[in-house]
């Protein structure tokens, strides 16, 4: 048996086959890290609430647009992460992409040692069951849960946008290691 090659299992099998393994890059963590780390995100918090009702939240840079009918959205969170429970059983979570002058925010909700995110934040009024959305924040998505998949060492989340709330603005962007400001003025619309 070893060797062997085990036929893929995941919800697409039979439709979309996985091709047969190849190695890996044998590069360092790290260093794949920084070699990724040329590629500019953005900055959001995701939130959501646990079973009793307390907000959870962490900042992210892995958050892309899926589809637009149905309006999805995918971001990933490490199979290590503190919240994965919560996240895994939440039926709603909310996205706030970041402004550029929110960088203390974008730190305190990456920090694993912060327990009490959420002392003292403002946060936009809303329901108490609602998922938080952070004030100041340039666009909030507020989301269900579409799907899951465990991928590598991160779980795979896919969120149905279900509100928007735009207040436009600078973005906070994460570029090679470091938090940096975006754009302010208005982008040209790509038409294709």
């Amino acid at each position: 048996m070893s060797g062997e090659t085990l036929p893929y299992a995941g919800p697409w099998a039979g439709v979309f086959p996985a091709p047969a393994p190849v190695p890996s890059v044998d590069m360092p963590p790290r260093a794949l890290r920084r070699l990724l780390g040329h590629f500019p995100t953005g900055v959001a918090i995701v939130c959501t609430r646990d079973a009793q009702g307390k907000p959870i939240g962490l900042t992210i840079n892995s958050f892309v647009p899926v589809s637009l009918q149905p309006p999805l959205v995918l971001w990933n969170l490490a199979l290590h992460a503190q919240s994965l429970s919560t996240f895994q059983r939440a039926t709603r979570f909310a996205i706030s992409v970041l402004a550029a002058d929110q960088e203390a925010l974008a730190r305190r909700f990456a920090d694993p040692q912060v327990r009490n995110r959420f002392d003292g934040l403002a946060l936009l009024d809303d329901d108490e069951d609602a998922p938080p959305r952070i004030a100041g924040a340039v666009a909030h998505l507020t989301c269900t849960r579409h799907a899951q998949w465990p991928v590598g060492d991160h779980l795979l989340l896919a969120g149905r946008i279900i509100e928007v709330h735009e207040n436009g603005g600078a973005p906070l962007l994460f570029h090679r290691g470091r938090f940096q400001p975006g754009p302010t003025e208005l982008l040209v619309e790509v038409r294709g």
